[in-house]
């Protein structure tokens, strides 16, 4: 496992963040020739996004940031700017592109968002651009970079050579045409990197990515030659700095989503040539004042969105929830409920589906507009409708419901008339039960008239079993699922939906069979000792409470709480606190102890690096626990005291002690 260090290192000095900076790191000093990269990505707003987390992001105050750095600086943009939400959907990137000019940048990234309105947009997008888009893996029908972009772009400043290449991943998840083609990341970066060096000769070789920090990982190792690797977002509420192998000199930096914040790497070049980088997180918040020109752009744009959306279409008479834990990912839903049955009234068919992932936003009950459409909808999918056989509808299921623990968006609501259950507990493959289509038993011979998305139908998502169905309504022909969505509203002008039990789920849909404490979970949870947190989430990361506790070991111990809380010295507490791993530790002494009738024996120190930080009277119990087999530590040999346990550890903690 390579470290993570969230540090920003500035020539020789090393200056400590907490894991994912929440705050801005100033440079105090910066060496002669100081070269500016600055980086962020995820434009789908153009104005600041207001939610739960905060304010974040804008093109004002990316704008106000970038003017504010003196010296040589190049700018980039690391994909995301049309589709993905509602102002992606109905403006396609066009205002990001008209913000980037005049901001202005220097490069951009394709990410896989922007051909969510087909390649021929995407096409427009780069030929308004007045800076340089850049790819190093995609191609176009004839085998050259998609629209004729570089592969690369090298950059002269203070005497420093810096090469640029972009790589893109994921296009399988949106529009899908033969006008795009992905290359494989890796063999494209080799092959890019090695023209770069025998064109170029550049000093510097940075990539940005559109792909998971363990990919930029795999990246890194395999092409020594890239230094720095600017990815997507990891997070909307931090960023991330990773020194890939502790040396200072290799990078991963992912900023926040939503453009709500910068990377800024500094490069300049020692008295010896060699390089020298230092990073900093400049936060896009409220405390950033905005740009005046830009700001009122975007509020333009803003006003043209409200007035084109604004109209009310129907009257709903519940709130259709998409939900703050992505409920349409892996259990039904309203809002699921009536877009597939929107999908199945306008073409008359057996069935319909539609793709949680496919769903963005809630309406609440009342006035149902436009902008509500195209809100929950903001992709424009085309609908299209195929004969398949019974077996591809099972196959499919079975697609649907095999990664629900890391909130695929390929799982699938369905339409009235169709039901289906599924077991967590079983292996993928084998998780579906009880189907049935228009009120009968599935038939895996019986040919049945389907209604999806032309992305689900020609790959995406993996599902990959409708190659030999028979095409009726194809993408040229077919409408988009908003569309469908708001002819759907107008013909019966009042939305009743509610969820009707169309989809069971049996076990917690976030516990995997192969989770590592999934048997522990499962065993507490039948014993009515740990429940979920509703009737389908267990929420293993979540943080555990001392009253949660006290709860827990009362039921799995059969005492009453004020035993345990004096036993484990949490008396006078206050029940919402967080439960430490340090009282974990305690904890589970006293239950060894109680229910073996043996004494643990410690060690003067624990085997764990953070020894030190561990408190005496928590001391013993951790060592002796570790001596005797029954504690393990977090990544990188850490006990981590201080820190919370989680749902999860607490289980494992419970059941592990119950059954000595």
């Amino acid at each position: 496992m390579k470290k993570i260090i969230p540090v920003i290192l500035l020539s020789s000095i090393l200056l400590t963040l907490p894991h994912g900076s929440n705050g801005t790191v100033h440079a105090e000093s910066l060496p002669a020739g100081n070269v500016s990269f600055l980086y962020f990505n995820d434009g789908h707003e153009i104005n600041p996004v207001v939610d739960k987390l905060g304010t974040r992001g804008g093109v004002a105050r990316i704008k106000t940031l970038i003017d504010r750095i003196q010296g040589d600086k190049i700018i980039a943009f690391g994909g995301d700017l049309g589709g993905g939400t509602l102002f992606g959907g109905v403006f396609k990137g066009f205002p990001m592109v008209e913000a980037f000019n005049q901001i202005p940048i220097d490069l951009a990234n394709f990410g896989q968002h922007d051909f969510d309105a087909g390649t021929a947009n995407t096409l427009e997008l780069v030929k308004a651009s007045k800076f340089t888009w850049v790819s190093s893996n995609l191609t176009g029908k004839d085998g050259k970079p998609f629209g004729n972009v570089p592969q690369y772009k090298v950059y002269e400043k203070q005497g420093i050579r810096i090469g640029v290449i972009s790589l893109t991943t994921a296009m399988d998840t949106t529009t899908q045409d033969d006008n795009v083609h992905q290359s494989d990341v890796i063999e494209s970066a080799k092959a890019t990197v090695e023209k770069l060096k025998q064109e170029q000769k550049p000093d510097l070789i940075v990539a940005l990515t559109q792909e998971s920090v363990q990919e930029d990982k795999l990246l890194l190792q395999a092409v020594p030659d890239i230094r720095v690797i600017f990815t997507e977002e990891e997070a909307e509420e931090k960023s991330f700095v990773y020194d890939f192998d502790g040396s200072g000199k290799r990078y991963i930096f992912s900023p926040q989503g939503n453009m709500g914040s910068i990377i800024r790497l500094h490069v300049s070049k020692a008295a010896d040539g060699q390089l020298i980088l230092g990073n900093e997180i400049l936060k896009v918040d409220e405390t950033v004042q905005e740009d005046d020109k830009l700001a009122a752009l975007a509020k333009d744009y803003q006003s043209k969105l409200d007035q084109e959306l604004n109209k009310t279409i129907a009257i709903s008479e519940n709130d259709l929830i998409y939900g703050d834990n992505h409920e349409s990912r892996y259990q039904e839903t309203a809002i699921g409920d009536l877009i597939a049955d929107a999908y199945k009234d306008y073409y008359k068919t057996d069935i319909a589906v539609a793709n949680g992932g496919g769903i963005r936003a809630s309406s609440t009950k009342g006035n149902f507009t436009l902008k509500d459409a195209k809100s929950i909808l903001p992709f424009g999918n085309k609908i299209v409708v195929a004969e398949v056989t019974g077996d591809m509808v099972a196959a499919a299921l079975e697609t649907s419901v095999s990664a629900v623990d890391k909130l695929a968006g390929g799982f699938l609501q369905v339409s009235a008339g169709t039901s289906y259950s599924y077991d967590t507990t079983k292996p993928v493959g084998q998780r579906v039960e009880n189907v049935t289509i228009n009120g009968q038993p599935l038939n895996k011979q019986q040919v049945y008239k389907l209604a999806l998305s032309n992305y689900m139908y020609t790959g995406g998502d993996k599902y990959t079993m409708f190659g030999d169905a028979k095409t009726l309504v194809g993408a040229n022909e077919a409408l988009t699922d908003v569309e469908l969505l708001v002819a759907y509203a107008k013909k019966f002008e009042t939305i009743q939906a509610k969820a009707e039990g169309r989809i069971h789920v049996k076990g917690f849909v976030d516990i995997a069979p192969d989770h590592w404490a999934a048997k522990e979970i499962y065993q507490l949870s039948n014993k009515g000792i740990i429940g979920g947190v509703d009737n389908v989430r267990y929420a293993p990361t979540q943080l555990v409470t001392h009253g949660e506790v006290t709860d827990f070991l009362a039921k799995a111990l059969n005492v009453d709480q004020m035993t345990v809380e004096k036993a484990i010295g949490l008396v006078g507490s206050e029940p919402k606190s967080p439960f430490t791993r340090e009282e974990m530790a305690l904890t589970m002494k006293w239950i060894y102890e109680t229910k073996t009738g043996k004494q643990l024996t410690s060690t003067e120190v624990s085997p764990f690096s953070d020894d030190a930080q561990i408190t005496a009277i928590a001391k013993p119990a951790v060592s002796s626990l570790a001596k005797a087999g029954l504690l393990s530590g977090r990544p990188d040999n850490l006990f981590a005291p201080k820190e919370a346990a989680t749902r999860a550890e607490v289980a494992h903690v419970i059941s592990s002690l119950l059954n000595q």
